[in-house]
Order: C-alpha cells, then sequence, then structure tokens
C-alpha cells in the first residue's frame, strides 16, 4: 500500500459546522500537500479547509506520522465492485452469462431470465436479491477513502453511496444496519426510495409505470423522481406511486395467504396444488434454498386458479406466496417446503382402463413401455389407498401381467418404474376396475301345464337379460331369442320334441355385457294329449 494509512469513521469525531462523519489519516512520509490533493483529498480547495479543522500552526508544512482528522466529504470517492454472490438460472451482464462471484462495475447492468435469480453483494454488507424476469442498474457504488481497499472498509462503517436503479421486475433489498451518511437508493423511472437501514421490497409494473415498495423491516421514504411528493414508509405497510406522480398513500400490508392446501410430496412433474380459500391474486415464488437467494420461478397466480409450476428436478424446493391487493402492494410471506420425486416416470397404463368392468376370473394387466425404466412395480389393491394390497410383483421386465386377484368387487392397480441403478420412481396414478361376478346357472324347464317353458335365474333389476333357446349346444341352431326386462322368460312349448339348449347374459345399463351363463338342457317330451283321437282306428284294425 502506497500510504501508511489508519481510517476510521468516527460518528461526531469534531464539529466542523455541524457534526458529520470524519476519517483520521496519517501522513506517511512520501505525503506531500500537491500529491494528497491529487490522490487522496477532493482538490486543492479541500486542504484549507482540513487544515483549520486540525489547527495547524503552519498550514503549508505536514509531517510524517502526524493523524488527520478529514470529513469524509473531503476525501476522495472510490468506486467500489458489487460483487455477484449467489446466480441461478439465467443471469446476464449486456450478453455475457454470470457465474457467483463476478464483480460488476458502476454503469453495468444484471439481467435475470424467465427462470434466474441473483444476489448482489454491496461493498457496505447490504445484499440485494434480484428475482427472475428483471434489470437492475448499478448507477453508484463507492465511498471515500485514500485508496480503494480504503473505501471498501469504511463503507462497512457507513460511509458509502448506493444507487440501484431498477429498469424492470422488482428487488429485494436487506440493507445493512448502519449509521449511514447517506441513504441507500433504490430508483426507478417513477421513483426514488431512500433507506438508512431496512429490508424491504421495490417492484416497477411494466404496464402502467407504478413502482410500488413494500417495507418489512424499518422505514424507507418512497418519493417521485423530483421529489415533489412523497411518504414514509413504515414497516408493515406498502406504498405505490405513478408516472402521473400521485402523492402515494401508504397501506397495511396484507396478511400471509394459506398454504394448508399444499402437499409436502408431488410426484409429477408437473406441480400443481390450489388455493382454495384465496380471493386475491398471490405472487408464488420457488428457490433452492430456505432464504430465497436462488430463486428458479416466479408467477401470480390469480385468485380461483391453481398453481402450476413446471421445470423443476427431483429434490427438496422451497416456495412463499403473498397476497396482492388493489394496488398491486404485495403482502407478508407464507412459506413451505415440499420434495419433488417424479422420476423415473411410471409407464402409461393402458388397460384395464379406469372404469373398466370384466367377469370374474385372470385379469390381464398392460402398459406401454417406459424408456428410463429397467423394470416395473405392479400392484393391486381392494382400496383406493392401497392399505389393502391384493397382489404385487416386482421386477417385470415386459408390458403386460396376468394376475388372479380375488373375487367380485372393484379393485385398483398402479404400476411404477424402477432404474438400473435401483432408483424407485413414484406409481401411477390408480385405475379402477370391476370383477362382475359370473352368471348363475338358471333354472326351470318344461312348464306345470305342459304348455311351455319356464325358466328363471338372478339378475339385477336394472340390467338387459339377453336369453336364447337353441337346438345344439354351440348355439347354432338357435329357435327362439330375446332382450328382456327381468330374470325370466315363459315361451310356449316348443313345437318338435327333443333335446333344448337354453343361455343367458347381462347387459348393463353402461353397456358392459357380461358373459353366457352355463348352459341349462332341457328335454321336451313327445307331446301324447291328442294319441286319443287315434283310438277309434284300432277298433277299425
Amino acid at each position: 500500500m502506497r500510504h501508511a494509512v489508519a481510517l476510521a469513521c468516527l460518528a461526531a469525531a469534531a464539529a466542523v459546522s455541524a457534526q458529520e462523519a470524519t476519517i483520521e489519516y496519517r501522513v506517511s512520509e512520501r505525503d506531500t500537500l500537491i500529491g494528497l490533493s491529487e490522490t487522496v483529498f477532493i482538490g486543492p480547495q479541500a486542504w484549507r479547509e482540513i487544515a483549520r479543522l486540525n489547527r495547524l500552526p503552519d498550514p503549508n508544512l505536514i509531517r510524517p506520522g502526524q493523524v488527520l482528522r478529514v470529513p469524509a466529504r473531503l476525501m476522495r470517492m472510490r468506486a467500489l465492485p458489487v460483487r455477484v454472490s449467489s446466480a441461478v438460472g439465467e443471469v446476464r451482464v449486456g450478453n455475457e452469462l454470470v457465474q457467483p462471484g463476478a464483480a460488476l462495475a458502476e454503469g453495468q447492468s444484471l439481467q435475470t431470465g424467465a427462470n434466474g435469480s441473483a444476489v448482489l453483494a454491496l461493498a457496505d454488507g447490504s445484499r440485494v436479491r434480484v428475482p427472475p424476469s428483471s434489470l437492475a442498474e448499478i448507477v453508484a457504488s463507492r465511498g471515500p477513502g485514500a485508496t480503494e481497499a480504503d473505501a471498501a472498509r469504511l463503507a462497512g462503517d457507513g460511509l458509502f453511496t448506493g444507487v440501484l436503479r431498477m429498469l424492470r421486475g422488482s428487488v429485494e433489498v436487506l440493507a445493512a444496519k448502519l449509521r449511514r451518511t447517506q441513504p441507500l437508493e433504490v430508483t426507478t423511472p417513477t421513483a426514488v426510495v431512500g433507506v438508512r437501514g431496512t429490508q424491504y421490497r421495490v417492484s416497477l409494473d411494466g404496464d402502467s409505470g407504478a413502482t410500488r415498495s413494500e417495507v418489512l423491516e424499518g422505514k424507507v421514504k418512497l418519493e417521485s423522481p423530483q421529489r415533489s411528493v412523497g411518504t414514509d414508509i413504515a414497516a408493515g405497510f406498502g406504498a405505490a406511486i405513478d408516472a402521473a406522480a400521485r402523492a402515494p398513500v401508504p397501506a397495511k400490508l396484507l396478511p400471509a395467504p394459506d398454504l394448508a392446501a399444499m402437499p409436502e410430496r408431488f410426484e409429477r412433474p408437473l406441480v400443481r396444488f390450489a388455493l382454495p380459500t384465496e380471493k386475491d391474486t398471490v405472487r408464488v415464488q420457488v428457490a433452492q434454498d430456505a432464504e430465497f437467494e436462488r430463486i428458479v420461478n416466479d408467477q401470480k397466480v390469480t385468485a380461483g386458479s391453481d398453481v402450476r409450476i413446471a421445470g423443476l428436478d427431483d429434490a427438496k424446493w422451497f416456495l412463499r406466496a403473498r397476497r396482492l391487493d388493489g394496488q398491486g402492494i404485495e403482502g407478508y410471506d407464507a412459506a413451505r417446503a415440499f420434495v419433488l420425486k417424479a422420476r423415473p416416470e411410471p409407464p402409461a397404463t393402458n388397460t384395464p382402463r379406469s372404469g373398466a368392468k370384466q367377469s370374474l376370473g385372470p385379469v390381464e394387466f398392460n402398459w406401454s413401455p417406459n424408456l428410463e425404466a429397467k423394470s416395473v412395480r405392479l400392484q393391486v389393491a381392494s382400496d383406493a389407498a392401497f392399505t389393502q394390497i391384493v397382489a404385487a410383483r416386482e421386477g417385470l421386465t415386459g408390458t403386460r401381467e396376468t394376475l388372479e386377484v380375488g373375487g367380485p368387487g372393484t379393485y385398483h392397480w398402479r404400476i411404477a418404474s424402477t432404474k438400473a441403478d435401483g432408483d424407485k420412481g413414484p406409481f401411477s396414478d390408480a385405475q379402477r376396475f370391476e370383477l362382475r361376478p359370473l352368471p348363475e346357472p338358471p333354472k326351470g324347464g318344461m312348464g306345470e301345464d305342459g304348455k311351455s317353458l319356464t325358466l328363471a335365474w338372478s339378475g339385477r333389476a336394472e340390467d338387459t337379460q339377453h336369453v336364447e333357446l337353441a337346438r345344439d349346444p354351440a348355439f347354432k341352431e338357435i329357435v327362439a331369442q330375446a332382450d328382456l326386462n327381468a330374470p325370466e322368460w315363459t315361451l310356449p312349448r316348443p313345437s318338435s320334441s327333443g333335446t333344448y339348449y337354453f343361455r343367458y347374459r347381462s347387459i348393463e345399463p353402461d353397456g358392459f355385457v357380461g358373459p353366457y351363463s352355463a348352459t341349462l338342457v332341457i328335454e321336451v317330451p313327445r307331446d301324447w294329449r291328442y294319441l286319443w283321437l287315434l283310438t277309434p282306428l284300432l277298433f277299425v284294425l
């Protein structure tokens, strides 16, 4: 270091015209008045005031080791870099992607993409979170000091000038709690937001040009660029100022929304859930960290709409949401963590389709292949929650499996993928199917009067009964058939004697056609009732 400098910020170190911050400067052997005026102080005109303040007996003489008290305003300002302490997704300065640790100078702008965010670390210890779809310019980042290193140390004591111009989107400022010589400022085309130590947010409406600010801690001053109108905003309040520069009126921040309906685990690539109790628009942000310094998704959800978040990897995530009032002022945050485990995705289920019915017997399960999966897991349960699993298979490498699952009733089936490394994915949505009982054997035969056939069986009142009577067991020679509204059938005695075969099947209201019943064999005897008419012929013979 060229100068032997011992610098410290002295609050109210000396009374000049009023109390102000003063810096101690220790003179080195190489220092001269001309050199100090050109490199340390703001110019030759500053020396007269410095000499008077230090009561130097000879204003034209300085000695090595001498300690001078210099008002901070008379020290030369040094540009201080703004560090990018965090960057995720698309974050650019100009056309270049920015990585954590990069330094930004005055005049440079930082832009975040739709899924990108960054955190800027200012020299005074303040932090500025820049969420997705935002654009901010470093207007000023400087402090007094003999060198940049000295200025950086003094910035931590409040001797710092910081101005950030927001051109699109929003920022969240966590200002270091310092006794500042001048406020840290965020400006927009329609407002100036100044703060001396607080946590607050600033957003710029791209449509109306209105600037909004919400204060979570401390106090800020929101003014028009000309400072013609403005207001102080205390913690727990927000205000807006538009392009017409109407005087802003602070409004109380809305309470945090209710996230009770949000699950803790999601098993589909599209994270989706409802906010059934919300009547306001809600801003939702998703981040990789609980501090929300690595935000990857930022959206506004209108009342009555589902929250839908796409593009997330399987991981633990953090979500926060806040309500917007009629002016667009954002309220307090509600935050929850959730886990996304959606991969490997389950294969697509084919059959049985949801709502399918089939007769009692083996069930063939069929699905489409998943290229990510080495094998498939299959479960069948008698309840939708899969607490009563009746059949399960693992390590299936094909696309179909036939199982006996049980008696008549309603069942549910689902499948899941397993990768080659053993990573098990979530199960598919369950498909419901029904096993219908086999039809009971029919009963009946010749009626008591000998003139008809009477047949009956068990059946539901709402079903249609299709019946067939044939001369052969293969039912190729059908002599009678009908569709009935009741499980019974009476028909005239066939004209020809011999063996007949009967069967039925049920057709349900939704179109499901059950299997044919067991075949009932009916013997129709010869009709001897008219044989007496032949008696006279016997006497003739």
